[in-house]
């Protein structure tokens, strides 16, 4: 994901909007261009044909200066990417750069990279089986609850990785409200398929893939809750030594499916 927020943050840089104000003369930013630089944004949004009713209610029109300034002052970190507000912000940085939201503006900037790669990237036997093993883990750690237990994402996933926290959060969240999922009759399930190698630089694999994920909850008032996801996720596999193991990767609806109740 911090390749992507340099994306971003390079892509602001060279926006029109930006280039032809008096931000383009400036190397250098500093709070005063921040300020402007939030103006320009927020006058967009006001405007912007993307912006459903709903979508403004929900994300807002303004974007503050300070907010803008730690965006591209500050180093990529885990527990922000993790914030919700921070996404939230990142989808308003998108529609300006004229995206849906942030994940529309990965898969299309993942596209283009996927435009230009060689035929020579094919998903080999050892990350299909990674990735394959890894969502059949996490749907294992599902019927475990409210037992949680990651020992078997770990043999997929580094202890350390950001996926691991999340993951963690995710099952420390369902356990909180009494979730225990409903696997009868294959009521609960989930699909891999359309499995493509972006890139590959030999420290580092991003492998995207189509996912679907159907999931029944049932809680101790026997309500019930739903989850359907039909996404794109991308998987950063990373070598420490002669290991490959999953280190992150982004999957657009985490947030909807950790916060069903």
């Amino acid at each position: 994901m911090e390749n992507i927020y340099n994306a971003i943050k390079k892509d602001i840089k060279s926006h029109p909007d930006v280039t032809s104000s008096i931000l383009g003369l400036v190397p250098e930013w500093k709070r005063s261009q921040f300020i402007i630089l939030s103006e320009i944004i927020s006058a967009y949004l006001s405007t912007c044909p993307l912006l459903t009713h709903e979508r403004k209610l929900n994300l807002g029109v303004t974007i503050s200066a300070i907010t803008l300034q730690r965006f591209f002052e500050t180093d990529y970190h885990v527990k922000t990417h993790n914030d919700l507000r921070f996404i939230k912000t990142l989808d308003k940085i998108c529609l300006f750069l004229g995206k849906i939201d942030l994940n529309n503006y990965i898969h299309d900037r993942v596209h283009k990279i996927d435009e230009i790669e060689t035929d020579t990237l094919h998903v080999d036997h050892i990350e299909k089986s990674l990735i394959l093993n890894f969502c059949k883990s996490q749907f294992e750690a599902l019927i475990d609850l409210p037992k949680i237990s990651i020992n078997r994402i770990s043999r997929f996933v580094y202890l350390e990785s950001p996926l691991t926290e999340r993951i963690r959060v995710a099952m420390e969240e369902k356990r909180k409200n009494n979730l225990v999922i409903v696997t009868e009759n294959n009521r609960s399930n989930y699909e891999v398929f359309g499995m493509t190698k972006i890139s590959d630089d030999g420290k580092l694999k991003v492998i995207k893939t189509q996912e679907f994920w159907n999931l029944l909850f049932i809680d101790g008032d026997q309500n019930t809750y739903i989850a359907n996801h039909l996404n794109t996720q991308f998987y950063f596999i990373k070598r420490f030594g002669e290991e490959w193991k999953i280190w992150d990767n982004f999957n657009p609806d985490y947030g909807q499916i950790l916060k069903i109740k």
